[in-house]
Formats: C-alpha cells, structure tokens, sequence
C-alpha cells in the first residue's frame, strides 16, 4: 500500500517548487508557491486510510461576511477534493482527503496544483469582498492594493 516512501520521493523530486519545513512521522508541513500569498503553508498527515492536507487560507472576513463564505462555499463545487471551511472565529482554510491507495505521484502533483488555482484565483475576489474598507484604506494611505501583483510575482512570472 503507497505511503510514506511514495510522498518523501514525491517531495524530494518536486523540492524545487515544494519546501519541507517539517517532518515528523507520517506527518510533512510543506510551503507551496503561490502568486498572491507567495506561499501557501500545507499540513500532510497520513493515516491507515488515506491522507489529510490542511492548508490555511484567510483570517475571517471584516466586513460582507456572508458574500465571502457564499463565494467560498461556490468555490468548493469546483475545487477538486479541496474544501474550503471556517473554524469557530471564522478564520478559512482548505481541507483535502485522499484516500491512501490514491496516494501516487500524478494525484500529489494534482493535489498541490489544484490547491495553487483555488488559492490564487480566489484570493482577489476574497479580498474585494472581505477586506474592502481596509483595502481602501490601505490604498489611500500610500500602500499597495490588489490591483497591482505583489511583489513576488515578478519572480513567478519569470518561472512560468
């Protein structure tokens, strides 16, 4: 039955995009790229049946609460095994399972791709519609907004 071999090979060949920050037994917490996070921090964790990845996303919303969990909950019909959730202070983050016989290189490659698109085409409409006033604000105070990529993406772009 595939397991830990198969995910230290996976993120051992695929260290150029993939950073281990942690290793524990049957437990990885790897930073995945991301255009407008720059990083995305993701917990594996395997077990007898399968393997959980947990990834955080956003704190919860300011302001427009229900439009931003409403286009979380749109996001989830589209999002591969990938689900977004909130935890009691309303905090996002994603949650996958697969189950361990899955557990091969093409299904880890799509499993962090995937989880790369949700993110990054989710990220600016999240921000538009639960940070708003901030945003605004942050943009009339001389920082930066969304509208511009931020900074590490001029190294992402060169990548791609």
């Amino acid at each position: 039955m595939p397991g830990t071999e198969e995910i230290d090979a996976f993120l051992k060949a695929n260290a150029e995009h993939l950073t281990v920050i942690g290793r524990a037994e049957d437990v990885w917490d790897v930073l995945v790229p991301s255009y407008w996070k720059e990083t995305i921090a993701v917990s594996l964790a395997l077990s007898d049946r399968g393997i959980r990845a947990d990834a955080f996303f956003m704190r919860a919303p300011e302001e427009n609460a229900e439009l931003a969990y409403k286009l979380l909950l749109q996001r989830n019909e589209r999002a591969h095994v990938w689900k977004f959730a909130a935890n009691e202070a309303g905090d996002v983050s994603l949650a996958a399972e697969l189950p361990r016989d899955a557990i091969a290189d093409d299904e880890l490659d799509r499993l962090f791709g995937t989880l790369i698109t949700l993110v990054d085409e989710t990220y600016v409409p999240y921000m538009k519609i639960a940070f708003a006033t901030s945003l605004e604000e942050q943009v009339r105070d001389g920082g930066p907004g969304i509208d511009q990529p931020p900074p590490w993406a001029r190294e992402w772009e060169k990548g791609t």
